[in-house]
C-alpha cells in the first residue's frame, strides 16, 4: 500500500495503549499490523526466498489523544524515524559516548 493508504489504515484502527505496531517498507510500498502478544513479526516469519523489507520498525509507545488532528503528523514522524535508520535524513541523534544535552 502507498503512504496515503497506510495513514488511512492506521487512522481507522483504534490503537490501544498496549498495542505494538509493526511497520515495514518495500520500495514505495508499506505494510503494517498490530502484533498479538508473542507473535512473530512478518520480517522474521518471511520465507527465505521472500524479499526482506528495505526498512522496518516496531512502535510500542503512547498514541495521540486527538487522533483526527494529531495522528497524521504522528505517523509521518514514525515513518521519518524508520527512514533515518536506513540512510534517510539525520534525526539529530547524539553519540552514546558524548554527554547530553549537546549543543548545535
Amino acid at each position: 500500500m502507498d503512504r496515503t493508504r497506510l495513514l488511512a489504515g492506521i487512522t481507522a484502527t483504534r490503537a490501544q495503549p498496549d498495542d505494538v505496531l509493526y511497520l515495514e517498507r518495500h520500495g514505495e510500498d508499506y505494510s503494517w499490523c498490530f502484533l498479538e502478544p508473542d507473535a512473530v513479526p512478518a520480517a522474521v516469519a518471511r520465507q527465505p526466498a521472500g524479499p526482506a523489507p528495505d526498512a522496518w520498525m516496531f512502535y510500542s509507545g503512547p498514541w495521540p489523544i486527538d487522533r483526527a488532528a494529531e495522528l497524521p503528523g504522528f505517523v509521518d514522524e514514525l515513518l521519518a524515524e524508520m527512514e533515518s535508520m536506513c540512510g534517510g535524513a539525520d534525526r539529530c541523534r547524539w553519540p552514546l559516548d558524548q554527554p547530553y544535552p549537546r549543543g548545535h
